[in-house]
């Protein structure tokens, strides 16, 4: 029942291009200083200057730039951020204890400067709405243009608006005070020589973001909590209706009205200062001595931010920042892209014999979590316009109605009482291991793990050599096989895949009323055509499988 379509603005629907410009300049100067023979200190400053030159394809829009938005903001899609140096200090140092290397402590501090996805700032150019129009329309009444059409220019207006006398459904700023991200990045290890000719590394890694980039949807009226009485989950909800849900919504033709029924969402890229990285990493190796070389390597690691940044738009990354609230309010999170443990090890060995051949086995292990995911209701809960992004709160009880109330639903030809439903979901809980541990809490953004993977590789190396003068010539013959513990058992090597991360269905979000009776009911989600028993289930694909690769070289 919802839709969307883009046409372009240029003559005769011609295609149109977005673009934009992007400059730096920099310097930087450096200075090491041996204070004596085992202690140096090395000092430098980074400045950069980053800069958005003007282009044609990055305009003002008329009717946006008219609008007044959430705490009396104003958007312009023509203004680009102002020229700013990035002042980037950082110190580092290296102290060989003894003179002999057998012990030293390096580490180092400083700022270091970084860029978004420039695809992001694309989007300025390419959603203003004076080159192209998207415009969508959500909900069965709203869509006038039935029964569809294939040809998708059956959907284009009989002739080519004006540029500026449409407003597109999303548009894309950024804050005229936006700074390129920069982060404050420390570091401290010990290396030692231990016997054997082996070397021990300990290493601890702290990252502080001082700008990162948030996401701002400036178009949403103030929230208001749930509040009914009785019912434990007090998350904030926004109105039902497009008219009441955004400060200027939009007609259906892409005009601002007060008593507009479309969506708009302008989304304005701006600094926040939250986020840190911090890790941990034990290694012992055994640099190549007699064809012979080995290293394993544990790292311990947590990172919390405002935002995965997930999506090549803004509105996307928006849209798929899971949150309890709304996700407009900066709240941290374990980022999803850094997993908590992680073990590498590595053993080769290589041996030449009868002066023409060489034969070389490596072994190469990695085991880590598998990654993380968040527990999110398969709906807009609190109607903000985006489904799938709202966490769940956790019960204390799931067969306790005042805690949560089910209704009945039919999957696969069988019916589920709400009963049945709050049953199967106590046991879901109690064999999770993150939301028996929350009861009564809700559930973080990114706070489930998934379960650990352990993978073996295997590489065989056989080399024929001869050698012409100075000159070496070699043929390679190599034998890959990955997983290599699949190969052997199969039930080894697994990755493990989410059955419902969605895991509550909202059946009556539309009905809730802040401050009245009504209580949220839900439908349990179903996986593999049952209501969802567990947690994971085997990810059968090329990621759970041994595999082979042959190659030859010269």
């Amino acid at each position: 029942r919802d839709f969307a379509y883009t046409y372009s603005l240029s003559k005769d629907f011609a295609p149109a291009f977005s673009a934009f410009k992007f400059a730096q300049v920099s310097a930087y100067i450096q200075d090491e200083i041996a204070v004596n023979k085992q202690f140096r200190l090395t000092v430098g400053l980074r400045v950069d200057q980053p800069s958005y030159p003007s282009v044609p394809q990055v305009l003002t829009h008329p009717l946006v730039a008219g609008l007044t938005f959430a705490n009396g903001r104003n958007v312009n899609t023509g203004t680009l951020p102002s020229k700013k140096l990035m002042w980037s200090p950082r110190v580092g140092f290296n102290w060989d204890l003894y003179g002999d290397r057998s012990l030293q402590i390096r580490g180092g501090t400083g700022i270091f400067t970084g860029k978004i996805p420039f695809v992001w700032i694309v989007s300025q150019s390419g959603d203003n709405g004076l080159l192209q129009v998207t415009q969508s329309f959500n909900g069965l009444a709203n869509n006038v243009n039935r029964p569809f059409n294939p040809d998708p220019r059956a959907y284009y207006p009989a002739t080519v608006p004006a540029a500026g006398t449409i407003v597109p459904s999303t548009v894309t700023a950024l804050d005229e005070n936006f700074r390129n991200p920069q982060s404050w990045k420390s570091s401290l290890a010990i290396d030692t020589k231990l016997p054997w000719g082996m070397v021990a590394t300990v290493e601890a890694l702290y990252t502080k973001d001082l700008n990162t980039a948030f996401f701002d949807n400036v178009n949403l009226v103030t929230p208001t909590a749930l509040n009914v009485a009785g019912y434990p989950d007090n998350r904030v909800i926004y109105p039902v209706s497009n008219t009441q849900k955004y400060i200027n919504p939009l007609t259906n033709g892409g005009v601002p009205s007060t008593t507009g029924t479309a969506a708009f969402n302008p989304i304005v890229i701006r600094n926040e200062k939250m986020g840190y990285y911090f890790s941990i990493t034990g290694k012992i190796e055994k640099p190549l001595s007699n064809g012979f070389t080995a290293s394993i390597a544990y790292t311990k690691s947590i990172a919390d931010n405002l935002s995965d940044g997930g999506g090549d738009q803004p509105l996307s990354a928006w849209q798929g920042t899971p949150a309890v609230n709304s996700a407009n309010t900066p709240t941290l999170g374990y980022a999803n892209y850094v997993v908590p443990d992680n073990v590498v090890a590595f053993l080769s060995y290589r041996k030449e014999y009868i002066k023409h051949l060489a034969t070389t086995i490596s072994v190469f292990y990695n085991g880590s979590i598998g990654g993380r995911f968040s527990y999110v209701y398969g709906a807009d809960f609190n109607r903000d316009g985006v489904s799938n992004n709202d966490l769940i709160y956790i019960p204390k009880d799931a067969t306790n109605t005042s805690e949560i109330r089910f209704v009945s639903q039919t999957i696969s030809g069988v019916t589920y009482t709400p009963a049945e439903q709050g049953q199967l979901f106590e046991n879901y809980i109690k064999q999770d291991k993150y939301l028996i541990k929350y009861r009564g809490q809700y559930a973080e953004r990114n706070g489930t793990l998934i379960p650990w993977r352990s993978q073996v590789d295997i590489k065989f190396v056989q080399e024929i050599f001869v050698k012409t003068g100075k000159n070496k010539n070699a043929l390679q013959f190599t034998l890959d096989i990955f997983n290599f513990g699949n190969l052997i058992n199969s039930d080894w090597g697994k990755s493990k895949t989410i059955n419902a991360s969605s895991i509550l269905i909202p059946t009556n979000p539309t009905s809730l009323v802040a401050g009245g009776t009504v209580v949220p009911t839900f439908r349990l989600a179903a996986s593999q055509g049952a209501p969802v028993t567990n947690t994971f289930r085997d990810n059968v694909s090329v990621f759970s499988t041994y595999s082979m690769q042959f190659g030859l070289r010269y």
